[in-house]
């Protein structure tokens, strides 16, 4: 691999980059292997895999459906570890490709320049996620507080607070490093490479070692472990108080008529909350290992270098895999994404798969609804019926056909009375929507009465509208025909 050293001489008025070989005494085959095999090809498999699902996250905690105060903290750590993943792939895997990629070379112009954004992302995501265990914590332990504390408006506040304390904190980060232009005895070419400035050596050790591993690791991680633990603790003592609570059947009832679905809700938020913080403390363990090891002790080179690609990794996985919490956890989540991908997936179909219903066997009529537009007319479909004998020229309906009881649940009819003479199909029920006029010779007199159409209301209404035209020569319809 080529050498990537950069000397760094404690000139008090600016330093000097030499470039040497400083880093051959890192370098081992192991370590090479682990790294092209964590660092080269399985993060930015992980890290698209990131950036789709947090996007689908943002989209899906935006909904109206979602508002509430957890959910806010979620939709803002879902922006801030789509940043992570991106500032993430810049900075861990440029660094290590280059030495593969010619290409590359100009990777410590990423570096410098996105090195600051990934610290701005990952301060934001740490401490999104400290807020939204306090406000669960709030919701479980506080119950009182949580009516006041507890809402959209203040989640919001709290989360705008974070991103401009994050970057006013980190933007100290953006002069402590330059660029160079070195010479390198060994390849005889000369290289850029990354060179601390005079700042760099004013606060290194307050600033860029102890605190960020006070604000970054440490507290953060004690803060989330103990009220998890506290957290955890009261769900399960609130669980057994309300099962040996003794209420009347009608109280419960009463309860549960009036609380059932703000219930539902907000212990879903409770487990969701709780499952992210455990996600955050067990990849962050290893970076705070790290940190202590690094500030504290003296390593073997080789064995930090594998335990920082570790926990480089790990900090990108945290914030790509959140999804999958969401959606084993969170009912709401599961319900709106599903539904989108319904959607997604009916639009894919009909674009670009239009003879895709053509090339399946040929099966019974479809009973699912095609819609009419409602701008055009309704016109009145021709069906040949033949009054003496209806099923000598079957017709069929453009709009909708009638059941059958193979279509209908909890119905158990014989099948010898589902067929004619002929071997046609019957109508199981005479109020299925075609009026029955008469029944001889085992079978039916049908004519249609209306085409319906059901059409989607705006969001946040639930139930459909459903247009009815009449096709015979009366206006109205009767519920019970229809």
């Amino acid at each position: 691999t080529p050498p990537l050293s950069v000397f760094l001489s404690g000139m008090e008025n600016g330093s000097q980059c030499l470039c040497s070989d400083l880093q051959t005494e890192d370098y081992s085959p192991l370590y090479a292997w682990y790294n092209y095999i964590l660092i080269i090809i399985t993060l930015p498999t992980l890290s698209v895999f990131g950036v789709c699902t947090n996007i689908v996250n943002v989209f899906v905690y935006s909904r109206k459906r979602m508002a509430t105060s957890a959910n806010t903290y979620l939709l803002f750590l879902a922006c801030s570890d789509f940043l992570v993943i991106l500032t993430g792939l810049f900075i861990f895997w440029i660094d290590s490709a280059r030495s593969y990629i010619p290409e590359l070379a100009r990777a410590p112009y990423t570096t410098v320049y996105t090195l600051p954004f990934g610290y701005m992302a990952q301060t934001c995501s740490i401490y999104f996620t400290v807020a939204a265990a306090f406000d669960c914590y709030i919701k479980v332990c506080r119950q009182m507080t949580a009516r006041s504390y507890c809402t959209v408006n203040r989640s919001r506040q709290i989360c705008i607070a974070i991103v401009f304390i994050s970057i006013l904190y980190n933007s100290l980060r953006f002069p402590q490093f330059n660029l160079r232009r070195c010479f390198h005895e060994g390849s005889q070419e000369h290289i850029i490479e990354i060179c601390p400035t005079s700042l760099f050596y004013a606060i290194n050790l307050v600033y860029n070692v102890y605190m960020y591993m006070v604000l970054m690791t440490l507290l953060p991680f004690l803060f989330l472990l103990i009220l998890n633990a506290v957290i955890v603790f009261r769900q399960s003592m609130n669980e057994k108080i309300e099962k040996k609570a003794k209420i009347s059947r009608a109280e419960c009832e009463l309860l549960q008529s009036s609380e059932e679905e703000e219930k539902g809700s907000s212990g879903d938020d409770t487990i969701t909350m709780i499952m992210v913080v455990v996600l955050f403390l067990a990849c962050n363990t290893l970076a705070l290992i790290v940190n202590v090891i690094e500030t504290f002790f003296e390593p073997d080179p080789v064995l930090l270098n594998l335990l920082s690609d570790a926990s480089n990794f790990l900090v990108i996985f945290n914030s790509s895999v959140n999804c999958v919490i969401y959606f084993i956890f969170n009912t709401e989540y599961r319900l709106i994404f599903l539904e989108y991908a319904h959607r997604v997936k009916r639009i894919l179909v009909n674009e670009y798969l239009p003879c895709s219903t053509s090339r399946r066997p040929p099966t019974r009529p479809s009973l699912e609804y095609q819609p009419v537009s409602l701008h055009s007319k309704i016109s009145r479909p021709s069906i040949m019926v033949n009054r003496s004998n209806p099923f000598n020229s079957p017709s069929t309906s453009p709009v909708w056909q009638p059941l059958t009881s193979r279509c209908v649940a909890n119905l158990d009819w014989e099948l010898s009375y589902l067929h004619d003479s002929n071997g046609m199909k019957r109508d199981d029920d005479g109020d299925s929507g075609c009026s029955i006029q008469t029944r001889s010779n085992g079978g039916y007199s049908t004519r249609w009465l209306a085409e319906v159409e059901i059409v989607e209301r705006p969001e946040g209404e639930r139930r459909p509208h459903i247009y009815v035209k009449a096709l015979g020569e009366k206006e109205t319809i009767s519920m019970t025909a229809l």
